[in-house]
C-alpha cells in the first residue's frame, strides 16, 4: 500500500511542476468604445513632437521611439522604425497617425474574445499567452493586420530621458480568417526572449503593464489606407486579488492543472482538424535579400492568392498562384529588392478550402550593414 501511495505521489510530481508556470490568467474584455481615437505620436530624439496633433480626453494615446541609434537609447526602436516605414515617416520627421488613417472617426468591425495568461517555464522567465477568437463582422481586405503592443506608462532610459505611454513591443505576425463571421482561434505566445529584449520584465507586478490589442484593415472594397477596426485594451494584474485559484491549489488539486494543460493541446489539434496550414520562413543564406517560406498544407486544399512585402520593404517580383493537396508541402522565395534595417513583414494570402481567406503575418528581423558584409566574406 505504501509502495502504491508513493507511485501516486511521484506521478502528481510533474502536474504540479506544470501548474507553477501559469501564474496569472485573465478575460480581454470588452472593446474600446469607437468615440475613442487611436493617436501614435513619433515624437524626434529631444522627446519633442513639433507637428503631432493635439489629443482630446478619451484617446488612446501611444508613443514610438525612432532614435535608439543616435542617442544610445537603451529604448528598443526596431518596431517603431517599422511602423514609421510602413506609413512614410521619415527619421527626421515628427507626427502622428490617427486611428491608423488620418481618419477622425474609426470602426469596430472585428470582435476578439479570449483569455490572456503570464507563464513562465523558468524561474523570472515570464511570457505572454493569448488565447482567442477573431470574428469578422464584415468581409474584409487581406491585408488585415492585428497588433499586440506592451505600452509602459513612465518610462526612463539609462540617460534620464522619459516618455510617457512608450510602445515598448510590438508583435503583429498573427494569423485569422477574413471572411465575414468565420471565427478563427488565434493562439499568440509572445516569449520571454522576445520581451526581455524589448525591455518588458513581467516578473515586476508594479509595472502594471497595458497591453493594447490593434485591428487594423477595411472592408472587402474599400480603398484607401487601412485604419483601426478593433481595438481592445488591458493592464496585467498587479495585485493579489487579481491572481486566479490556480496560484493557490494545494499539490492534490494539481490534477486540475493538467486538465487545463491537456484541453490546450486538444484545442491546438482542433485547430489542426479545421485545415489550417503550418508556415515556416527564414531568411536564405545569401548576398540578396531572399525569404524561403514553405507551407504545410493539414485537412483541406491551400491555395496561395499571392503575397505583399510592407514598406519600406518591396518585392522582386510576385508570388504564383499555387494550389497545396492535403497533406504536401510547398516551398518558394521571396525576394526583395534590397536590404533594410527595419523588420520584415510580408502579409501571406491563401484560401483555404471550405473556410475562405486567411492572411498570414510573416515577420523577420531586418540585417544590418555590418552582420551582412560578414555573411557575404564568409
Amino acid at each position: 500500500m505504501k509502495r502504491l501511495l508513493l507511485f501516486a505521489l511521484v506521478l502528481l510530481i510533474p502536474l504540479a511542476s506544470a501548474s507553477t508556470s501559469l501564474h496569472l490568467e485573465w478575460e480581454l474584455g470588452e472593446h474600446t468604445d469607437v468615440e475613442h481615437r487611436y493617436v501614435e505620436h513619433f515624437p524626434d530624439q529631444m522627446m519633442q513632437c513639433g507637428e503631432c496633433n493635439a489629443t482630446q480626453d478619451g484617446d488612446v494615446v501611444v508613443n514610438w521611439w525612432r532614435h535608439s541609434d543616435t542617442t544610445g537609447s537603451d529604448w528598443p526602436d526596431d518596431d517603431a522604425n517599422l511602423r514609421a516605414g510602413t506609413n512614410g515617416i521619415e527619421i527626421d520627421e515628427t507626427a502622428s497617425l490617427i486611428n491608423g488613417n488620418g481618419e477622425d472617426t474609426r470602426q469596430h468591425i472585428v470582435d476578439l474574445e479570449g483569455t490572456l495568461s503570464i507563464r513562465s517555464d523558468f524561474e523570472d522567465h515570464y511570457y505572454l499567452v493569448a488565447n482567442m477568437t477573431f470574428t469578422p463582422h464584415v468581409e474584409l481586405r487581406d491585408d488585415a493586420l492585428m497588433q499586440i503592443l506592451f505600452i509602459e506608462a513612465d518610462a526612463t532610459d539609462q540617460h534620464g530621458r522619459e516618455i510617457p505611454l512608450l510602445v515598448r513591443d510590438m508583435t503583429s505576425d498573427v494569423g485569422f480568417f477574413t471572411t465575414a463571421n468565420n471565427s478563427s482561434a488565434v493562439d499568440v505566445e509572445v516569449s520571454y526572449e522576445h520581451l526581455f529584449a524589448a525591455g518588458v520584465d513581467l516578473s515586476e507586478e508594479v509595472h502594471g503593464w497595458r497591453v493594447v490589442f490593434v485591428v487594423l484593415g477595411a472592408e472587402e472594397n474599400a480603398t484607401g489606407q487601412p485604419g483601426v477596426i478593433a481595438m481592445y485594451e488591458t493592464t496585467v494584474p498587479t495585485s493579489t486579488e487579481d491572481l486566479t485559484v490556480l496560484d493557490h491549489l494545494p499539490p492534490l488539486a494539481m490534477i486540475i492543472v493538467a486538465a487545463f494543460i491537456i484541453g490546450s493541446v486538444i484545442r491546438g489539434s482542433l485547430n489542426q482538424e479545421h485545415g489550417l496550414p503550418e508556415i515556416r520562413a527564414l531568411w536564405k543564406d545569401s548576398k540578396d535579400p531572399v525569404v524561403l517560406v514553405e507551407i504545410l498544407a493539414k485537412k483541406r486544399l491551400i491555395t496561395t492568392e499571392g503575397c505583399e512585402a510592407i514598406a519600406p520593404w518591396t518585392m522582386r517580383g510576385g508570388a504564383k498562384r499555387t494550389k497545396i493537396e492535403p497533406g504536401e508541402a510547398f516551398t518558394f522565395e521571396v525576394r526583395l529588392k534590397k536590404w533594410h534595417q527595419q523588420g520584415l513583414l510580408i502579409l501571406l494570402k491563401m484560401d483555404v478550402e471550405g473556410l475562405g481567406g486567411w492572411t498570414q503575418n510573416i515577420r523577420l528581423p531586418g540585417r544590418k550593414d555590418e552582420e551582412r558584409s560578414v555573411e557575404v566574406e564568409a
